[in-house]
């Protein structure tokens, strides 16, 4: 029987910013057989999202070559008339992005842009796309599909739109659903809600799935077959199990990254002092938000929180989206204002400390790529804060900015290039440079790994411990990751609609009788990556 998909020596060319081009891959071969799950491994930039982009021929302008071939049922894609690509995308091979809310239109309701797609593919009367649509949202887990065809993007969760997501991209029943990291901006219980809604779809409609993701332990019970990615080729390729037996480095650290790098040895432990760097007392804080299907309502966002971080402590703070963690970051930081409650910085209320004295107080966000002005250059991005404070002479601003990009691993001979220029990684690095120009004593990550490969984020937490002992840092590490964090933390929160219900050290949340912490530490075992073990 012959692959449903076949990839014979695909490679992609770009064309960088200074002109040189930049092979994205390199001779790749790759068979999808009908009803058969891919998963595609890889570190960040080994071209996993090119592969996808060039199978549905959506590659940026900057694309400089593609050469090989991809032959879909007889069909070579590389080589297909514009109006016969439009009516296979959709129809025949759909792809589900990343991150919905950049995929959906924020203009239209959900329903009018499922029914725009069957639309594309056929003529059916208004009432047929209205009853496919709602079919096609009851099938991917809405109970009221009438309503959420109503509703906006903004108007749903980012759970509730990724499947609308997967909705849009199967109700003409595609025979392959290309997915690009479709899991990696949900918390982990509606990462393993939306991995069984995938793995139920694919026997309900005989689907074919090319599945690419960052995480092993995500492809471990879903792919039939695992093709690791390297530098735009296939490294290695073959079942979970056999995967795991393998000798070479490279896939060992992704599809069990603790042996290399086995963080907890580097802990250094907490000081604990008489009283407590940062305190959190009673501190609540609510909104009045208009939401979809009702008359205004009181969100309750933080609800009598209480919390101490002791100098060079790591507290982790974990929960499902919308549970409060984001927010609690940004009151500390000084971006929003608890309604009731204090937040004590050295025992001193922090909205009565001077500005110089609120830097000592930190916070980066997730999406370093947002965080910085891509029209600066590194040397411009990390000197900003110390150019608002009229920090320093020129030369004593370039001689910290240089220092900070040593310490977080970055070259200071790159200190010119554009952020643009550099990668999801090295941006996170940048961020953190920023961060440390200031000299603070608490930095709070608000899931600012979530988005890199977890070899990288490994990398990076390595970086933040040893720069923890150097400058005496505290950490507070928000993340939905609960096997990651328990690697490194000195203590977990564990955080339900805006309370904190639980806090212990990693080994003793195993043993919890909490109903929320028992939620995510089931849905942790579900996308659990071997080889990264709840800490001992």
């Amino acid at each position: 029987m012959k692959p449903l998909l076949q990839v014979a020596g695909l490679s992609v060319d770009y064309l960088a910013g200074n002109g040189t081009v930049v092979p994205a891959l390199r001779d790749l071969n790759l068979e999808i057989n009908a009803g058969e799950t891919v998963g595609i491994l890889g570190e960040s930039g080994s071209g996993k999202s090119s592969l996808a982009l060039a199978l549905l021929r959506l590659l940026p302008a900057n694309t400089r070559n593609i050469s090989g071939e991809a032959i879909f049922e007889s069909r070579n894609l590389l080589k297909l008339q514009s109006a016969e690509l439009r009516k296979l995308r959709g129809a025949e091979i759909s792809l589900v992005f990343q991150e919905p809310a950049l995929a959906l239109n924020p203009v239209l309701p959900v329903g009018v842009q499922i029914r725009d797609v069957l639309k594309a593919h056929g003529t059916f009367s208004k009432a047929d796309t209205v009853e496919k649509t709602h079919s096609m949202l009851r099938q991917v887990g809405f109970d009221e599909p009438e309503k959420i065809a109503q509703a906006y993007p903004s108007q749903i969760s980012g759970g509730q739109r990724q499947r609308v997501a997967i909705a849009q991209a199967l109700v003409c029943r595609p025979k392959l659903l290309i997915a690009d990291e479709p899991l990696s901006s949900l918390d982990t219980v509606t990462q393993a809600e939306v991995l069984a809604l995938l793995q139920r779809l694919k026997s309900e409609l005989n689907l074919s799935i090319l599945f690419i993701t960052h995480n092993a332990g995500v492809l471990a019970s879903f792919a039939d077959r695992i093709a690791v990615m390297q530098r735009g080729q296939i490294a290695a390729s073959g079942r979970f199990d056999e995967l795991q037996q393998t000798s070479d480095s490279y896939v060992q650290q992704l599809i069990s990254p603790a042996r290399i790098v086995p963080l907890a040895l580097t802990n250094p432990g907490a000081v604990e002092t008489p009283k407590p760097l940062l305190e959190i007392q009673h501190v609540s804080k609510h909104y009045r938000r208009k939401r979809f299907f009702s008359q205004k309502a009181t969100v309750n966002a933080l609800q009598d929180v209480d919390l101490a971080l002791y100098e060079q402590s790591i507290i982790a703070l974990v929960g499902r989206s919308g549970s409060g963690k984001s927010t609690l970051a940004r009151c500390i930081a000084g971006f929003e204002s608890p309604d009731s409650g204090e937040i004590l910085l050295d025992s001193m209320p922090i909205h009565t400390l001077t500005k110089r004295s609120r830097q000592q107080i930190q916070l980066l966000f997730q999406d370093a790529t947002t965080a910085l002005n891509p029209r600066f250059t590194a040397e411009q991005a990390i000197a900003e804060p110390l150019k608002i404070n009229h920090w320093g002479t020129a030369s004593e601003t370039r001689e910290r900015v240089l220092n900070a990009m040593k310490e977080t691993g970055l070259d200071p001979d790159s200190s010119g290039r554009p952020v643009t220029q550099f990668s999801g990684g090295q941006r996170q690095r940048l961020a953190i440079a920023r961060a440390l120009v200031l000299q603070p004593r608490l930095l709070i990550l608000d899931e600012a790994l979530s988005g890199l490969d977890i070899p990288l984020q490994a990398q990076i937490v390595r970086m933040l411990l040893e720069l923890q002992t150097r400058h005496r840092l505290t950490y507070l590490y928000i993340s939905h990751d609960l096997n990651f964090v328990s690697l490194f933390a000195h203590k977990i929160m564990v955080m339900q609609q805006g309370r904190i219900v639980e806090s212990s050290t990693p080994l003793l949340l195993q043993q919890s009788a909490e109903p929320e912490t028992r939620a995510l530490l089931e849905a942790s075992r579900r996308l659990h990556v071997s080889g990264i073990e709840v800490a001992r």
